[in-house]
């Protein structure tokens, strides 16, 4: 909840740096140090979020956040020592860094980075768009009045891969297109149906029943041939579908995976989803 609401200050916070003469942040509780001081704590006061200044942490001997938030526990633009970033991970209390990275990914980026404890803010983005990733698809969403009858659509992917370069590398492309080519040819001439219209599965076949807007309907379906979803057969869904076969098969160093699916020409969806936790590390692969 603490980095939701941090990230809300990011696209603001340049501006009031911009000038070459020295200036005075005010807060509530006196003077900040810096714009972003001053931009998390007016942030924090309009939404009416609690917290406190200037607070010491619990098992990390002379150190003091900036603010505390709940029970997280916010630094802006900190400058750890090594033994005092030690101290902090032995505390595992739950961290926020907010700083600005002087290297930018274009002019639409503002250099304001929110992370968490020990991570590096020097990340960096590819994308993969390829002929191969397109795949052939039907689908029945049963309560929409043109989409209820069954149909298909000719789509493709286009992925983001965002993480720490390693060695200049966030990831090797040739690695990342035969990840995202697998995702796809699993999905290829499919038929994709909400998990809930199931009545009965066999070993060869999945039978499927429903109604749609325009009476019931009813089908038996290769098992091979359908991709049962945990929600209606959208093109949001669809995304989700392609990352959760994507995301699992990147290096550790990647903590981001975005996907697009254009479903026929100039539509489709976005995800974005960030890669982190103990769970999500060992179920990725290594470098």
């Amino acid at each position: 909840m603490s980095e939701q609401l941090l990230m809300k200050l990011a696209p603001r916070l340049n501006r009031l740096d911009e000038g070459a003469y020295e200036r005075a942040y005010r807060v509530k509780s006196g003077s900040a140090r810096t714009a972003i001081h001053q931009l998390v704590a007016d942030l924090l006061d309009s939404l009416g979020v609690g917290y406190r200044e200037n607070v010491p942490v619990p098992l990390a001997r002379g150190i003091r956040a900036d603010f505390r938030v709940n029970n997280a526990y916010v630094f802006v633009e900190p400058g750890f020592d090594r033994l005092q970033l030690k101290r902090l991970l032995a505390s595992k209390v739950d961290c926020v860094i907010v700083r600005k990275d002087s290297h930018r990914s274009d002019r639409f980026d503002h250099g304001i980075r929110v992370l968490g404890l020990g991570e590096e803010g020097d990340l960096q983005t590819i994308f993969l768009d390829d002929p191969s990733f397109n795949f052939d698809y039907a689908h029945i969403l049963p309560k929409t009045e043109k989409c209820s009858v069954m149909h298909g659509h000719t789509s493709s992917v286009l992925v983001e891969v965002i993480g720490k370069p390693i060695e200049g590398m966030v990831v090797d492309f040739a690695r990342a297109k035969q990840i995202v080519k697998d995702a796809v040819k699993s999905l290829d001439h499919k038929l994709f149906i909400n998990e809930k219209y199931v009545t009965s599965v066999g070993p060869r076949a999945v039978s499927l029943r429903f109604e749609t807007v325009h009476g019931e309907f009813a089908i038996k379906a290769p098992k091979q041939t359908a991709v049962l979803m945990k929600g209606e057969a959208t093109v949001e869904n669809l995304a989700r579908e392609v990352l959760t076969r994507v995301a699992p098969e990147m290096p550790s160093n990647v903590t981001s995976v975005g996907v697009y699916v254009y479903e026929g020409l100039n539509k489709g969806s976005h995800i974005l989803a960030k890669l982190h936790g103990d769970g999500a590390n060992r179920a990725r692969k290594k470098p």
